[in-house]
């Protein structure tokens, strides 16, 4: 990895010697944004690599991505000669937005699996810089899930005040942030991420499939019985009343949900083999209801994918952000 950058504070030095003393093997690195938490954790990867020790690194901060796309947690496995930045992505967990607020369940289990699959002794875990309110209570179940050996906690004064003591009982490593850590506006944010997005669709082709041939996931669409009514172009039966695909507003009386024709038009998704194992993203170009087709927009080969697992976020080929939420709920 490349040499500690400059400015790195005094206190920083004293925790990686402190983690590698108590042999902290689980670090879990939270603080609100633009403390430099990335800055943090590939300077601590450094000195675990540099003192022979082997060591992964787990992104789970969603929307802004050291490794892997954004809508996903990614897991690095480091060697010495690679960078963070530049750092092989090992495996994925497919959370299906930018966002964790509404995604608290599967970017708890998506960070966790991704720990768990981690294979270097040192495993330091980075996060998304939401700290107050709904943000504190994401943090806390990240931390009872985790149970990391130490809390490396990035703050300017006591914005993580109540993080830290509802974690009291673990170890907790308490720093300033450093001088390299540099505000970002949300227009630097949403070009990063649209750059990481293009990145990871580089090589995409579209590739149809027969909705026979894969499993959806995160939807009650396509996981109904198929019924034919005149009224629809698509319509299934579901045991709590008819999902239909519907190109005007079902009255309110009837027991049906609808969702409209093209809801899932430009839907991001992730795509997974047999074993359910995320291989990466796809974009929903299209579905074909009347032959019952879904075409994918992805740079993951046909013959591996098996599985669709429907997100919550629109985007163009461009990595740029259409819609935040489903159109429709299906």
């Amino acid at each position: 990895m490349p040499e500690t950058p400059l400015h790195i504070p005094a206190t920083w030095q004293h925790s990686a010697a402190r983690i590698l003393a108590k042999n902290w093997r689980r670090v879990l690195v939270v603080g609100a944004a633009d403390r430099g938490k990335s800055i943090y954790c590939n300077f601590l990867l450094n000195a675990l690599l540099r003192a022979g020790r082997t060591a992964s690194f787990v992104d789970a901060d969603i929307g802004q991505k050291d490794v892997g796309p954004p809508a996903t947690v990614a897991l690095a496995d480091l060697d010495a000669s690679a960078a963070l930045a530049q750092a092989r992505c090992n495996a994925l967990y497919f959370v299906g937005h930018i966002n964790p607020i509404a995604h608290f369940l599967p970017l708890v289990l998506g960070t966790r699996l991704m720990v768990e699959a981690a294979r270097g002794e040192f495993v330091v875990i980075d996060t998304t810089g939401l700290v107050q309110g709904k943000g504190r209570v994401l943090k806390g179940f990240q931390i009872e899930s985790l149970q990391p050996d130490v809390l490396v906690c990035l703050e300017l004064g006591e914005e993580l005040a109540p993080i830290r003591h509802a974690a009291r009982h673990l170890n907790i490593l308490r720093l300033r942030p450093s001088r390299l850590a540099a505000p970002k506006s949300s227009n630097a944010r949403r070009r990063a991420r649209e750059e990481a997005f293009q990145r990871h669709f580089r090589k995409a082709r579209e590739l149809e499939f027969g909705l026979q041939e894969v499993i959806v996931q995160r939807a009650s669409l396509f996981n109904g019985q198929p019924v034919e009514d005149s009224r629809f172009p698509y319509a299934e039966r579901l045991p709590d009343g008819l999902l239909a695909v519907a190109d005007e507003t079902v009255p309110s009386a009837e027991r049906i949900q609808s969702v409209p024709r093209h809801c899932l038009d430009h839907l991001l998704c992730g795509v997974a083999d047999k074993t359910g194992e995320c291989l990466g993203l796809g974009i929903v170009s299209s579905i074909d209801f009347a032959r019952r087709s879904l075409t994918l927009y992805t740079p993951v080969p046909r013959r591996h994918i098996r599985i669709v697992r429907l997100g919550d976020l629109y985007l163009d080929r461009q990595g740029r952000e259409l819609h935040l939420a489903r159109l429709g709920h299906f």
